[in-house]
């Protein structure tokens, strides 16, 4: 009870913090990598429309996908690097005192049977907010819980539990009070729902279901705060999937029949593979990416609009990215407007921002950042 008031108090006063921040020109951003050990901290102005590095954190692991704790205070990240050899699959957590004062706090095993590359990590944001990690490659049909201390700082791997013995799962979300957990799974070809439970973290499995089409693949998920629309990126056949969750209390989405296409008309699926989907700093747009297979072609970012409930209105526009975006291509909306979104690269290796246009009819680049170190860029993700 203590804790969580505490962590009220706190909370109370980041959010004035947050403010601001909000109304300040610069804003920081912590990119991850697939291959460096590295943390990078960028600077956004966004009155100049400028981009600038000012910190470079040396690492235990890269990071392939990096998540902030509610108030900021922590971040953890996939430990990449340590994945696909003699070591186990972990997580990492480091504490932030800012964005560039970051420090090693602990590297966290997953445990159980799952010996793939861990890939992608999601913090809760209620309590008791618990960590949750996902795994690519073979032998990948598990997930990990892993709980916090007193601080955010990462304890211990507390549960494994399974999906198919074909099972890759790339991406989680919760539903907006945390009492689901989303899974996207590209190799399973299916969407998982897990119950949380909320003293303990931990989940139980409540229902599956497979993709649309064989060629689906679901990769990212993310789910309106209304609580009513799940939106799904599917890999495979390079698509938007709008899901409906009609019963709150029973939390299990239902697919409404509705894809919107990230690749052009008569283009080739195959020779993409779709990857991000994130609401604005509204929830009145979804941002939503491809890439291009070959290092030749260029990726795609689309935004459609949505109505108050959530449901997708229009896609807005489709237009190619700057480049293939490699193994990233992930687009982060920024936490403070919906006028700015940041999109990481890694066959080159930068990151950009994107700036909506005020009617969200259009978007372009404003601002970029080579961080060309033959690793980066994996996600972003917005400090301030």
């Amino acid at each position: 009870m203590l804790y969580n008031r505490a962590r009220s108090i706190a909370g109370g006063a980041l959010f004035a913090s947050f403010i601001a921040v909000a109304n300040a020109a610069t804003h920081e951003l912590l990119v991850g990598t697939f291959g460096t050990k590295s943390l990078y901290t960028v600077e956004f102005d966004d009155e100049a429309l400028t981009l600038n590095l000012v910190a470079n954190t040396s690492v235990p692991a890269a990071g392939s996908w990096l998540a902030l704790s509610h108030d900021k205070a922590n971040l953890y990240a996939t430990a990449y690097s340590t994945s696909g050899n003699s070591s186990s699959p972990a997580f990492v957590s480091y504490s932030l005192a800012n964005a560039t004062s970051i420090t090693h706090d602990a590297t966290i095993p997953s445990g159980g049977n799952c010996t793939a590359t861990a890939i992608f990590v999601v913090a809760d944001p209620n309590p008791p907010y618990s960590v949750y990690g996902a795994f690519f490659g073979s032998n990948a049909g598990c997930g990990t819980v892993l709980s916090v201390d007193e601080t955010g700082k990462l304890d211990a791997a507390i549960q494994n539990y399974t999906y198919f013995s074909s099972s890759a799962v790339h991406g989680t979300a919760f539903s907006p009070d945390s009492k689901f957990l989303y899974s996207a799974d590209d190799s399973g070809n299916t969407l998982w729902t897990h119950s949380i439970d909320q003293a303990t973290g931990e989940v139980t499995l409540v229902a599956n279901l497979t993709a649309p089409s064989s060629s689906a693949h679901p990769r990212h998920a993310t789910v309106h705060p209304n609580g009513q629309y799940v939106y799904v990126v599917l890999e495979g056949s390079s698509q938007i999937a709008q899901y409906s969750i009609d019963d709150a209390t029973a939390g299990i989405p239902s697919f409404t029949n509705i894809t919107y296409p990230l690749l052009e008309s008569g283009e080739d699926a195959s020779n993409y593979w779709a990857d991000e989907v994130a609401l604005s700093f509204s929830n009145n747009y979804l941002w939503a990416t491809n890439r291009g297979r070959s290092t030749n072609a260029t990726g795609y970012i689309s935004v459609f609009s949505l109505d108050a409930d959530g449901a997708i209105l229009s896609q807005n526009f489709l237009v190619p990215t700057s480049s293939s975006g490699g193994a990233a291509n992930s687009v982060a909306p920024s936490p403070f407007t919906d006028r700015f979104a940041a999109l990481t690269d890694s066959s080159v290796g930068f990151l950009e921002i994107w700036e909506l246009s005020d009617d969200g009819g259009s978007a372009q680049v404003v601002a970029h950042l080579d961080l060309n170190d033959g690793g980066c860029c994996a996600n972003a993700v917005w400090y301030s």
